[in-house]
């Protein structure tokens, strides 16, 4: 699961560089449909998904390549901010972005999950307004959600 390891890339966001500390959580490879091996974290059981596990191979070179340069749509869920983008095809990634406290051009982006839309439908993405990806690291970076 090399890919899925924790890395920093930096941006030039508004003429500053910023630094985004990317991380991955279990969803990237797991489901809850009970056809792989049981994954246990914190208080959550899973299942390992072999789909999900191959296609969470793009999510690196996406974050390497075009991540900077894409859409994503915030949302709420449970009072926290988060953001969807389909710039993967039909491949649908879930983040959240958080800036550390007492630090000066850093945030924190973790992808909580990534899948393939045809498993659960276009219908069920949070609807809204796409932003650019440098916008929303912008207004994270300021300490303000968009």
């Amino acid at each position: 699961m090399a890919h899925l390891q924790p890395f920093d890339l930096q941006f030039d966001v508004a003429g500053d560089p910023i630094t985004v500390k990317f991380e991955f959580g279990f969803h990237c490879f797991t489901d809850d449909k009970g056809h792989g091996e049981l994954v246990c974290f914190k208080y959550e059981r899973r299942y390992f998904c072999a789909h999900r596990y191959d296609c969470s191979k793009q999510l690196r070179d996406y974050m390497e390549r075009r991540f900077y340069e894409g859409l994503a749509v915030p949302y709420f869920i449970n009072g926290n901010q988060r953001y969807y983008c389909l710039d993967l095809h039909d491949y649908a990634m879930f983040f959240s972005i958080r800036k550390p406290e007492n630090t000066r051009n850093l945030l924190k982006l973790r992808v909580i999950s990534a899948y393939e839309v045809a498993t659960w439908g276009r219908h069920s993405l949070p609807k809204g307004k796409p932003h650019n990806v440098r916008y929303i690291l912008e207004m994270r970076n300021a300490g303000k959600s968009v």
